[in-house]
């Protein structure tokens, strides 16, 4: 059992000129007298039975060991190690459950990191194919009107679709540690995708280090259709 050190801090009982004492008539026809005196560092004066009893015992154990001819020095040293021992058993414990506690915070971590880039490409590849979707249906009901003189609207359309699509290949994506854009990157093209609110994100089109085009997205109240705006 680990030793309970005995205390240090007593200290004398300081008051100023006389000690003072009130008297009090008892029932018995006695009298008291009540010590009224201000001290200072009263507090710490009083020396215990309980101390005295921990002081005797200990000066009892090792009066014994000396006279039952105990190496006192060797007796010490050995109660030394065994605390020393005790000590570092605690030390090494209380390492490892904090370790196992940062792995475990490790794991978790890495399980939401993984959870939030499924969980985007996921959007990403929904958005892609309602995007496709909406450009066949639309398609399908223009190519019987198409002439040689709305040709060329046709292809500027194609080409304004591109725009919108451009830029959704396999890449490297970074998320921002405040939650509120992704960053992804594509040989020489790169897309930074800002959510400005619940229902409205933007992105912008890189290609060498040069913004090429701005896409706004706002997404309908009821969920049910999207809105782009491509400058």
């Amino acid at each position: 059992m680990a030793w309970e050190l005995l205390p240090t801090n007593y200290t004398d009982a300081v008051w100023n000129g006389l000690k003072k004492y009130q008297e009090i008539t008892n029932d018995d026809g006695t009298v008291s007298f009540q010590d009224v005196t201000t001290y200072t560092n009263r507090d710490n004066s009083f020396f215990g039975a309980k101390d005295a009893n921990r002081m005797n015992e200990a000066l009892n154990v090792i009066m014994s060991m000396v006279e039952n001819g105990t190496d006192l020095y060797t007796a010490f040293q050995n109660y030394f190690t065994e605390q020393q021992t005790a000590f570092t058993q605690k030390a090494d414990t209380t390492a490892a459950e904090f370790d196992s506690y940062v792995a475990d915070l490790k794991k978790e971590g890495d399980a939401a990191i993984d959870t939030i880039k499924t969980d985007y490409r996921e959007e990403i590849t929904e958005f892609e194919e309602q995007q496709e979707q909406l450009f066949n249906t639309w398609f399908a009901l223009i190519k019987s009107q198409l002439s040689e003189d709305v040709a060329g609207n046709l292809q500027n359309q194609i080409d304004a679709l591109d725009t919108k699509t451009d830029g959704f290949n396999a890449r490297s994506t970074a998320f921002a540690e405040d939650g509120q854009s992704i960053e992804e990157v594509d040989g020489n093209k790169r897309i930074v995708t800002e959510f400005t609110s619940d229902k409205q994100i933007t992105q912008y089109l890189y290609e060498d280090g040069t913004l090429k085009s701005t896409k706004t997205v706002t997404f309908s109240d009821d969920g049910l259709s999207i809105k782009e705006d491509v400058k």
